[in-house]
């Protein structure tokens, strides 16, 4: 495989995971005229490794708004200086604002890729069932209507599987192919804060947002799950109520190997997560804790 150019001769890669809140920024990826995740944490990177540029590699795009606890990014480093994950990691997070950090460091292969060696990935959706608040509300959404917990369960249920999802992405004609499989779809309650979260093999531009969408119109009883499969076959983005602001969306994990896909679930609210995330490696064994940077 093919490793991506570096004005330097590549010593090492490390994989990083990376949380944040995604309120003030653009997203993940660099964008000309607004701020994005990706150009903060690189230029802390490069100037740690003497003004060498480090181009960070992530899984995938996070849209305008969206939060992770868990995305994944691997950049490659030069010979010298050798900084080891855990002095690197301190480093990097005593200059990140406090709305950005990194939860770990290791050494990956130098052929590891971020986005395409990704079994899957889970995302985290959440709902203000309750009263407003300037508190929670940054993090969920919080629709007009009241939501039945079950019914979203019941609908969600229709559109697990392997589907081509035409009718819930934007930007189509961007796309070659809509067909994506999602294992399943779970809904926790946390007093007033429904969770509804997705775990599946890949997802496509805003497609989480607009089947949240969708699945917030049947929690208000205007859809039944008949009438969610209607809109799954109909393959017409026309066809499905609007997205769903990004607030309430976060990128929970990415995997890299089956067995910590089948069994991650929701244990607490997104926002709440906190420590380092599950200690699976991207060579499907465990690393202890004083060969990962924590």
């Amino acid at each position: 495989m093919t490793l991506e150019d570096t004005p330097f001769t590549p010593f090492k890669r490390y994989r990083v995971v990376i949380s944040y809140d995604g309120t003030a920024y653009s997203g993940w990826q660099i964008q000309k005229h607004s701020l994005a995740i990706q150009e903060v944490i690189q230029k802390k990177l490069t100037n740690l490794y003497d003004r060498q540029e480090i181009h960070l590699v992530g899984c995938s795009r996070t849209d305008r708004g969206v939060h992770a606890q868990g995305f994944v990014a691997s950049f490659l480093v030069p010979e010298r200086p050798d900084i080891p994950p855990e002095k690197l990691m301190k480093a990097v997070n005593h200059q990140m604002p406090p709305d950005i950090k990194l939860r770990s460091i290791e050494e990956a292969p130098l052929e590891f890729n971020a986005r395409f060696d990704a079994h899957g990935k889970a995302y985290t959706y959440l709902i203000n069932n309750g009263a407003e608040s300037p508190f929670i509300d940054r993090y969920a959404w919080h629709p007009i209507h009241t939501m039945d917990p079950e019914l979203i369960r019941a609908a969600a249920q229709v559109l697990v599987g392997t589907h081509d999802y035409s009718s819930f992405v934007v930007e189509r004609r961007e796309i070659d192919d809509a067909v994506r499989t999602i294992y399943r779809i779970e809904v926790d309650t946390f007093g007033d804060l429904i969770a509804v979260t997705f775990v599946g093999n890949g997802f496509l531009y805003k497609m989480i947002r607009c089947l949240m969408g969708t699945l917030e119109w049947a929690g208000a009883g205007k859809l039944a799950p008949a009438d969610v499969k209607r809109i799954l076959e109909a393959k017409n983005r026309l066809a499905a109520p609007e997205t769903a602001p990004p607030n309430g969306l976060f990128l929970m994990r990415v995997f890299y190997d089956d067995a910590a896909l089948r069994d991650f679930h929701l244990t607490t609210l997104p926002f709440l997560e906190f420590g380092a995330p599950e200690r699976e490696s991207i060579f499907g064994k465990e690393v202890p804790s004083d060969e990962k940077g924590e």
